[in-house]
């Protein structure tokens, strides 16, 4: 009876032994994707300022082209823009961003990879036709946090796809006189396919 649990003992060490290897090491589950080039479509929402005229949260489209310089940084170009109903006036405001953004990635080829950000670009505002409200394009700034969840990912690690959901609040110089500068709230979610050169992946 002894003998017999040793031995269940033993092979239940073996059995979970891999397992906790994986836990500790999770990059031995991922190929390596750095110098690999992305592209994130994402959709989600808003919550403008006010200076902006909107008469409150509208959903958001954003597109992000980029690339992965390193095991731990990332840079890409960010476009979005939102149709705010107009508080005021018939019609949409037209609320439209670019950016370029730096992300410093933490254990990128783990399943779940945190992220933070940093970008800078421009904010661009059309009112509706017919209000004397002129079109204008500010300089801006935005700092943002997220994640990348991979869910796929090719034989040979040169393809995957990944779920991005970040929040960023975008901070427009210029614009408001009165109030202060917009500091507006966004938050996307995104589906991230990635590709470049595959490898072959370690032996374990």
């Amino acid at each position: 009876m002894r003998a017999g649990c040793a031995r269940a003992i033993h092979v239940m060490r073996r059995l979970a032994l891999p397992g906790v290897l994986v836990l500790c090491n999770p990059l031995a589950v991922a190929a390596d994707d750095a110098g690999h080039w992305y592209l994130n479509p994402g959709v989600g929402g808003i919550t403008p300022d006010k200076p902006w005229g909107g008469s409150g949260s509208a959903i958001l489209y954003e597109l992000d082209v980029g690339k992965n310089l390193s095991a731990a940084w990332s840079g890409e170009l960010a476009v979005n823009g939102a149709p705010l109903s107009d508080r005021s006036a018939a019609g949409d405001i037209g609320l439209y961003s670019g950016a370029i953004n730096l992300l410093r990635v933490f254990h990128r080829n783990a399943a779940f990879a945190p992220y933070v950000l940093l970008g800078a670009g421009v904010t661009h505002v059309a009112p509706p036709a017919g209000t004397r409200r002129e079109n204008r394009t500010e300089f801006m700034l935005q700092p943002g946090l997220g994640a990348i969840g991979r869910f796929w990912e090719s034989a040979d690690g040169s393809r995957t796809l990944a779920l991005r959901p970040d929040i960023k609040v975008r901070w427009t110089h210029g614009w408001a006189h009165a109030p202060g500068n917009p500091a507006d709230v966004l938050y996307v979610l995104g589906v991230t396919f990635s590709f470049g050169s595959g490898a072959p992946r370690t032996a374990h």
